[in-house]
């Protein structure tokens, strides 16, 4: 495991070291999940799915509304819902 020391700034940022950073080819505007276990804060870059995973996900939905007997009409309804309550 690498590490390196940072410090945080007034405002909360932290600097990721320029080695990390090259390693791991991130750029400004990057977005990372932050996860607290105990007294650890873990940063995980945020990456969109790949079509394999995006196709699992489509197939884990289908099956979920199949078993269920969700139809496209109850999914209409309940995105109605959501957006009347913003």
């Amino acid at each position: 495991m690498e590490f390196e020391v940072t410090k945080m700034g007034e405002r909360g940022q932290i600097v990721v070291p320029k080695g990390f950073r090259e390693d791991m080819r991130l750029k400004a505007g990057e977005k990372f999940i932050v996860i607290k276990q105990g007294d650890v804060l873990l940063l995980k870059k945020m990456e969109p799915p790949n079509l394999a995973e995006t196709e699992i996900m489509i197939k884990k939905g289908h099956d979920h509304a199949k078993r269920h007997s969700i139809t496209e009409i109850d999914l209409q309804r309940a995105i109605k819902r959501a957006r009347s309550k913003r």
